[in-house]
């Protein structure tokens, strides 16, 4: 199997020692396809650090109808050059040069495109049985990692806020930490471990809340 050294998340291994609460809020109706963005116990994935006997719970990541802005643009970006013919300046260059003009104009809009795509992919939320992992890519050769152990997390919420928020159930779930961090990424974010725009923010928070406190029954 190729490993790609750019994603926080590789392959992993075998679920297991889940109690029977958390099977029954990862059971239910949520995404199970690799490009969704709530994924219950994902197979064959690995973040850097995770330990040996480390259990991935979920794997999240915006909604993808949050990528409309970007793929509207794209759309627009296509067919902007079968009007050139309009504009006086295009008119006066000649063949050679409105050839290479418009291949430019499309390399620089899959690169756009496949940039979008790639930061929607990889900027994940991963809730494991011992922490929480937040990964934030800033451009595509730079990225910042969040680590929250389940024993730090003091309150856990979540909101939707809009209609389409609403109808395709997506929102955002704030985590409360006993010391909250302060990174460049989270600048914008209600806390350091703001997981934005994810499908099914209250079933994510349910199993939050149910990891912290069954880590605080086993510190009793």
């Amino acid at each position: 199997m190729v490993q790609l050294d750019m994603p926080e998340v590789f392959k992993a291994g075998m679920v297991k020692g889940i109690s029977d609460e958390i099977k029954k809020i990862l059971g239910g109706s949520v995404s199970g396809s690799a490009f969704g963005s709530c994924i219950p116990r994902p197979n064959n994935l690995r973040f850097e650090s995770q330990q040996d006997d480390e259990i991935v719970l979920l794997l999240g990541r915006r909604h993808f109808f949050t990528n409309i802005g970007w793929v509207v643009a794209i759309c627009f970006a296509v067919v902007v050059p079968f009007f050139w013919g309009e504009f006086p300046f295009f008119k006066a260059l000649d063949g050679n040069t409105l050839v290479s003009l418009t291949m430019l104009w499309y390399l620089g809009t899959i690169f756009y495109g496949l940039q979008s795509f790639l930061m929607w992919f990889y900027n994940v939320y991963i809730v494991t049985n011992e922490r929480l992992v937040d990964v934030d890519f800033v451009g595509l050769l730079s990225k910042t990692v969040n680590v929250c152990q389940m024993s730090r997390v003091e309150d856990v919420n979540y909101t939707q806020k809009g209609f389409f928020a609403s109808m395709l159930n997506y929102g955002d779930v704030i985590v409360q930490t006993a010391s909250e961090q302060k990174t460049p990424d989270s600048s914008g974010e209600l806390s350091a471990f703001t997981f934005e725009s994810i499908a099914y923010p209250d079933r994510v928070a349910a199993l939050i809340s149910q990891l912290t406190e069954e880590t605080e029954k086993s510190w009793k």
